[in-house]
């Protein structure tokens, strides 16, 4: 269908429709398969968890209305509010949230999220296979309304993860009867404000307010009209013409420059908890060569991108320490700097160490949408180095299969955090993350993270994170480019509508008026 035809379809606003874009497909809206923001946005309508995360970044009730916590830290007792139903009328049930996580960590999903239920008690040894009783995972609803969940160890920001997509709930039964349920309309059945009433690839997710949300009478919206246009500039000029009512392109920025004055007043900046970054296949050569990686990680100019904030470090501004944030606490940072000679020193000595006389063919894989940033590094690489890198755009979903099967040299990628704390950057790179689609695996690394999880006293937490995050910044298996710095579009009769600290959008509140 043409972009035309989307137009007319979306029309004016009329009643309560929001209508803003997605770019692309969704991966997966199963949430133990997605693994990409573009699900997180149809996801955060069409599912809720135990609690969910408020507007100030703080932890509210939502399937649970209430919890109690041990006094040793390690058990949580969630009551569930009584009058939730799934999308086809079904009681949302404490055995629900038991089935999806056993799910999430069952081998047999190959679930990417499986290691952010590790903190459960058994989880791992499940998840491995050492366990092969997962009733022995510590997570067991006692009854209907009620869910025991047993900790490994002391965890303060389980709350937190209790909010994110891998802890949230699926039915039993549309699991079991279907194995496509998430991927159409017709089979999904979620237990969020909202349900899926329409998904046409390449064109359209429509969501519609789910009636049997217990609080349905507080959501606003009657629909939410995602389009899927891999086409800023097309979007920018749909949002001026009124036929998208906020736009956010997640791929590429805003040039509020350029803006003409009546656009500009619509614009809002926001820092997400994000950082944007190259990564490395540390198991191909050269790039398992230490000095090879330090040199392209030097020769990058960041402050001429333009985009964000440079970044030399993983965890990005806003995530909280044991008192301030995390990297107002590091000490020593940066931990690199942009030196091109120091850079070209580094080459030769990696080459060197790897015999080779020639710098080897390599490409860059990126999505659409990061043309510049990938065309302006290579260039630097070319100017500062002497070396040519083929930069090489791929469609998002065949960018991430090719992550995630080490099918690449160097790669773009970005994170996100899936809750307020450190851990959820730098656990990834963890030997035992499924997440972790760099090859690397270091055993002094792993046991800072592993210290990290079984510790009770934060300040010591933080500075194993500390010293985690240098290791991986010193060892370069990423490249740290930029913090995001975003601008979004939203029309002054959108209310209650806005990005949260992980830079999801979030609507569940929002109205026009």
């Amino acid at each position: 269908m043409s972009i035309c035809l989307v137009s007319l379809a979306w029309g004016a606003p009329r009643e309560q429709i929001f209508r803003f874009n997605l770019y692309t497909n969704p991966i997966s809206l199963d949430p133990a398969l997605s693994y990409d923001s573009t699900s997180d946005e149809v996801l955060n309508g069409v599912f809720e968890g135990l609690v969910r995360t408020s507007r100030n970044g703080g932890i509210e009730p939502a399937m649970a209305k209430s919890w109690t916590v041990s006094q040793d830290g390690r058990t949580y007792t969630f009551k569930l509010r009584g009058d939730a139903a799934w999308s086809n009328k079904q009681k949302v049930k404490a055995s629900d949230f038991e089935y999806a996580w056993k799910r999430v960590l069952n081998p047999a999903t190959s679930s990417p999220h499986a290691y952010m239920l590790y903190y459960l008690a058994g989880g791992e040894a499940y998840h491995n296979g050492t366990l092969k009783n997962a009733s022995k995972v510590g997570v067991q609803a006692v009854n209907d309304t009620t869910l025991k969940v047993t900790l490994r160890s002391r965890t303060p920001y389980f709350l937190q993860l209790a909010a994110s997509r891998a802890y949230l709930p699926v039915n039993p039964s549309v699991v079991k009867s279907n194995k496509n349920w998430a991927m159409s309309a017709k089979s999904l059945v979620g237990n969020g404000s909202f349900t899926l009433t329409k998904w046409v690839p390449d064109q359209e997710i429509v969501l519609s307010k789910n009636r049997f949300y217990p609080e349905a009478k507080k959501i606003h919206f009657d629909q939410i009209k995602m389009g899927i246009i891999n086409d800023p500039v097309r979007e920018l000029a749909m949002y001026k013409q009124g036929q998208l009512d906020w736009s956010g392109p997640s791929e590429t920025n805003i040039n509020v420059f350029k803006l003409d004055k009546a656009t500009k007043k619509d614009v809002h900046t926001y820092n997400p908890a994000s950082t944007y970054y190259y990564v490395f296949n540390v198991t191909k050569p050269p790039f398992d060569n230490v000095n090879i990686r330090r040199a392209l990680g030097m020769a990058i100019s960041r402050e001429m991108l333009t985009h964000g904030t440079p970044a030399y470090a993983f965890v990005p501004p806003g995530i909280r320490g044991a008192g301030k944030t995390f990297r107002e606490e590091a000490s020593g940072a940066p931990y690199f700097k942009e030196d091109a000679d120091k850079a070209r020193e580094l080459l030769k000595k990696g080459m060197k160490e790897e015999g080779l006389s020639a710098f080897p063919e390599t490409k860059l894989i990126f999505n659409e949408g990061h043309e510049y940033i990938s065309s302006a590094v290579t260039s630097m690489w070319a100017d500062n180095l002497g070396i040519d890198v083929y930069a090489e755009v791929q469609p998002w979903e065949e960018l991430l299969d090719n992550r995630m099967a080490l099918n690449f040299e160097i790669a773009r990628a970005g994170w996100t955090a899936d809750y307020n704390d450190p851990a959820s950057f730098l656990e990834m790179f963890a030997s035992w993350s499924t997440d972790n689609d760099s090859g690397w695996h270091n055993a002094e690394y792993d046991s800072y993270i592993r210290q990290a999880q079984q510790t009770g006293n934060d300040a010591v937490r933080m500075k194993l994170y500390h010293q985690a995050e240098r290791l991986l910044i010193d060892q370069m298996v990423i490249i740290p480019v930029h913090y995001f710095k975003e601008f979004t579009l939203q029309k002054p009769y959108v209310h209650g509508v806005y990005k949260d600290y992980s830079g999801a959008l979030v609507y569940r509140d929002g109205y026009l008026k």
